[in-house]
């Protein structure tokens, strides 16, 4: 019982770390000026806290889901299935109760100088959109703070879905810069991540690739200035 309980504490003391870490650094680095890279910045700085913490624990990512999945077809299928939820469905769904609630757009003000601008659309895209982005951003809240959360709730089904809550909430409050439709809009992706990381075995490919399409979309469409809602 007191391994049990010294087990969950120590889950609980990397939970915080890692939230406090991220959320600390993000403001600092936006009050120095680093404004849109401040949350890829910030998300490079919780990848190495993270590693080190597992690391301590005589573990690595690949336990967290970043492995070869059994099946590639059925991953396919996995990666298919979020991109559809989050393109079309999350969207859709979002944007009513957005809508009902009489919340204005998303703030988009930092993505305000990208139409026709093709260095920063290359930036947006390959460090960013794919790097902190679709692999950081996964890696930290829907592997490694899911995973550390359940632990700390015990490891049950009902810790797993605390969990997967949770992480969701975090994810939204990382996006506040997009305003209250965005965090929303950020807080229900997050939650289907997290959705698909408990029921395809904890295998974080789709997920990866799945984040990595939607922002690759997403930021093409202001880059070429398709309008948009």
């Amino acid at each position: 019982m007191r391994s049990d309980s010294m087990a969950r504490l120590l889950a609980l003391a990397e939970v915080v770390a890692v939230v406090a870490a991220g959320f600390t650094t993000r403001a600092v680095l936006r009050q120095l000026g680093a404004g849109i890279v401040s949350g890829s910045l910030a998300i490079l700085i919780l990848l190495a806290l993270a590693t080190w913490l597992l690391r301590r624990r005589g573990i690595g990512w690949r336990e967290l889901g970043v492995r070869r999945p059994a099946d590639i077809g059925v991953a396919a299928a996995w990666t298919a299935g979020l991109l559809f939820v989050d393109m079309l469905l999350v969207p859709s769904l979002t944007g009513l109760l957005g809508n009902a609630l009489g919340w204005p757009r998303q703030h988009l003000d930092a993505f305000a100088d990208l139409h026709g601008h093709l260095l920063r659309y290359l930036v947006l895209l390959i460090p960013i959109s794919w790097g902190s982005a679709a692999f950081g951003e996964e890696l930290i809240f829907r592997g490694f703070l899911t995973r550390r959360m359940s632990d700390m709730l015990g490891g049950t089904r009902g810790a797993d879905i605390a969990a997967t809550l949770v992480q969701a909430a975090l994810f939204a409050l990382g996006h506040a810069y997009l305003g209250p439709r965005g965090m929303m809009n950020a807080g229900a992706l997050g939650l289907a991540g997290g959705l698909v990381y408990r029921w395809n075995g904890r295998n974080l490919w789709p997920l990866f690739i799945a984040h990595g399409l939607v922002d690759t979309i997403g930021i093409s469409v202001l880059y070429f200035g398709v309008p948009h809602s």
